[in-house]
C-alpha cells in the first residue's frame, strides 16, 4: 500500500493535465478573440508553469496531509478543487468575473492551506511557495483580462 502514497503525488498533475487538455485555450476561438494584458506571458509558458506546480503540489498535500486526521484533507482538496475548475470556466464558459473570483478564492485555499501544512510539516508549506506566487500572477492577470474586455458573458 505503500506504493499508493507515491502515487498520490502525481494525482494533482495527472487531473489537471487532464482538465488542460479538455479546455485546450490553443484552440479554443472565445480566448483567441479576448484583448491580453501586456504582461501575458506567451501560452507555452502555462504547459511548462502547470506541470511543475502540480508536482509541487502532489509533493507538498503528500507531507502536509500525512496526518490520521481527516479534516487536514478537507481544505487542500476543495483548495484544489477550486482550482481546477478555473480553466473550465475561463475557457469554455468564457466567464472572466466568475474566473477572476475562482483564481481569488483558488489563491484564498492556497494560503489557508500554506498555514495549515505550516503547523504540520514546514516543508509541506514552502513546497506551496511557488504555487502561492504564480496565483498571485494568475490573479492580476485574471484581473486585467476582466478589466481590458469588460464584458461578462453567459452570467
Amino acid at each position: 500500500m505503500q506504493y499508493l502514497k507515491y502515487i498520490s503525488i502525481f494525482i494533482p498533475l495527472i487531473l489537471g493535465t487532464v482538465i488542460a487538455n479538455f479546455s485546450n485555450f490553443k484552440t479554443d476561438k472565445e480566448y483567441n478573440k479576448l484583448n491580453k494584458s501586456k504582461v501575458m506571458p506567451p501560452n507555452y509558458i502555462f504547459s511548462i508553469v502547470w506541470p511543475i506546480l502540480y508536482l509541487l503540489i502532489g509533493i507538498s498535500y503528500y507531507y502536509g496531509i500525512n496526518t490520521n486526521s481527516y479534516y487536514n484533507y478537507i481544505i487542500p482538496i476543495i483548495g484544489l478543487i477550486i482550482n481546477y475548475s478555473y480553466t473550465p470556466i475561463f475557457l469554455k464558459l468564457d466567464n472572466l468575473i466568475l474566473a477572476l473570483i475562482i483564481v481569488l478564492l483558488t489563491l484564498v485555499f492556497a494560503i489557508i492551506t500554506f498555514i495549515q501544512f505550516y503547523y504540520f510539516n514546514k516543508i509541506a508549506s514552502y513546497l506551496l511557495i511557488p504555487y502561492i506566487l504564480w496565483l498571485t500572477f494568475a490573479s492580476y492577470l485574471s484581473y486585467d483580462i476582466y478589466i481590458i474586455n469588460n464584458k461578462i458573458v453567459n452570467y
